[in-house]
């Protein structure tokens, strides 16, 4: 179980798991997908990177919690809109943040491929698309 998350929240049709796994390889990361009984994700590392494990999540109440992270924020309007996320789990934050090149990578690749908003768990920071 991860312990802190990114989330980026899009609109549906944006992206989906096959989708994040082609944009993340196409800027040469290393992916490997996992399926168990609670479906599937994909382990991501750019060479001795950390691992981070992604998945998309495609269920009623990802919409309601994109608008209440975003309440009263510049972005509640089209967050409100937003229907799935991928989440990015981190089972080690201090590791990751040592070696934080990954974590940007995997980030911005996302959230530019989908158009998406990212809220990051350990500072509550919430920024929109470019």
């Amino acid at each position: 179980m991860a312990d802190d998350v990114c989330m980026i929240f899009f609109r549906r049709g944006r992206g989906d798991l096959d989708t994040a796994a082609a944009a993340l390889s196409d800027r040469q990361a290393t992916i490997r997908r996992t399926t168990d009984e609670f479906g599937s994700e994909l382990s991501v590392n750019w060479a001795d990177g950390p691992p981070l494990r992604i998945a998309f999540v495609d269920e009623p109440h990802v919409r309601e919690e994109a608008a209440e992270l975003s309440e009263n924020s510049p972005h509640a309007v089209e967050m409100g809109r937003c229907e799935v996320r991928y989440e990015i789990l981190i089972d080690d934050l201090d590791s990751v943040l040592d070696e934080i090149n990954t974590l940007i990578e995997v980030q911005a690749t996302l959230q530019t491929k989908t158009g998406g908003f990212m809220f990051n768990s350990w500072n509550g920071s919430l920024t929109g698309p470019d």
